[in-house]
């Protein structure tokens, strides 16, 4: 009889793109120490109750953001200094494969951090490189766990739409780690995922729009409007609203736009990534000479990035509103 696909509980199961690598690692001695005292490096895989309320970040949650019952102490003020604190030492990864210390965002997840701390003290203009990270985080998080992650930014849908402009201006003028790329790439990936949403299609769909043609070169430009003789029309319209711009005296650079050098930049980023970072040449004695056996170890966290790169590509191609 032949066999019939999808019938299975294991053929429903749906990839999440927000899983992390989870590096395997010789069992070690159980520690003595306290929970609260322990690192990140040095907690197991799961994380107790106990565990989650001994914990550094539960205190400081306790103290600034947890919404708990009645007569509870009043909140420290919002403060900036401590989201970086915390960014820089509980959330930032310095090497290996990992992008994230799960646990540690476990925990802040737990405390919702983003809902009580970071989006309530949310400002366009004030808002550090730190602060805009952090909730990236969060959000990846929030989709590794599968629950709803848009639901908290309804209450202040304007904002929103500044949050996301400030997440695609987040690499201007800043050089990130390769983990940092990783999860911003992660975070777009759930964004494209999530264009049922109408806050983040309304907002995030323009980046795959027809203006991103502005980046290519004349010969291929031409051939595809020839190929697609249905976008000449659309196309005149975009050049239209450039021309009226024009008479009136403002100055109007079409390849500046961030609907055309987003995706464009990320593809320059992953190439650069791909020829200089995943593999590394040893040193040969003769320059003209080219080592063939002269690779060092593959860089995972690079190829980590390449991973996530081309499933955003993928994303893109394969969804009506973006592929078209």
């Amino acid at each position: 009889m032949t066999k019939v696909y999808g019938t299975g509980v294991f053929d429903f199961k749906r990839h999440r793109v927000a899983e992390y690598p989870v590096e395997v690692l010789p069992a070690q001695r159980i520690s003595e120490k306290p929970p609260e005292s322990q690192t990140s490096s040095n907690l197991a895989n799961s994380i107790t109750l106990v565990e989650i309320q001994r914990d550094r970040l539960t205190k400081i949650a306790a103290a600034n953001w947890s919404k708990g019952g009645v007569g509870e102490n009043p909140k420290k003020p919002f403060s900036g200094e401590l989201v970086k604190e915390i960014y820089e030492t509980e959330l930032l990864v310095k090497g290996g494969r990992k992008t994230v210390p799960l646990q540690r965002v476990m925990i802040l997840e737990v405390s919702q951090y983003l809902e009580n701390y970071l989006w309530p003290n949310f400002d366009q203009e004030k808002a550090t490189f730190e602060h805009v990270m952090s909730m990236i985080l969060m959000i990846n998080e929030k989709f590794r766990e599968n629950v709803a992650a848009w639901i908290c930014f309804y209450e202040r849908k304007d904002m929103f739409k500044a949050f996301l402009e400030r997440v695609l201006r987040l690499k201007e003028g800043r050089s990130l780690s390769i983990a940092e790329k990783t999860n911003y790439l992660l975070f777009m990936i759930n964004a494209f995922q999530s264009l049922e949403d109408e806050i983040v299609s309304e907002n995030i769909l323009r980046l795959a729009s027809l203006q991103c043609w502005h980046s290519l070169s004349y010969g291929r430009f031409q051939m595809e409007l020839c190929l697609n003789r249905d976008l000449i029309k659309k196309w005149k319209r975009i050049t239209k609203k450039h021309k009226e711009a024009t008479k009136r005296g403002e100055l109007f650079d079409p390849s500046t736009l961030l609907e055309v050098t987003f995706v464009r930049n990320l593809i320059q980023e992953f190439l650069e990534v791909l020829d200089s970072n995943v593999f590394c040449h040893k040193q040969c004695d003769n320059e003209n000479e080219l080592d063939i056996n002269g690779f060092e170890e593959v860089d995972d966290a690079c190829v980590l990035y390449c991973e996530r790169f081309m499933e955003f590509l993928i994303d893109l191609l394969s969804q009506l509103p973006t592929r078209r």
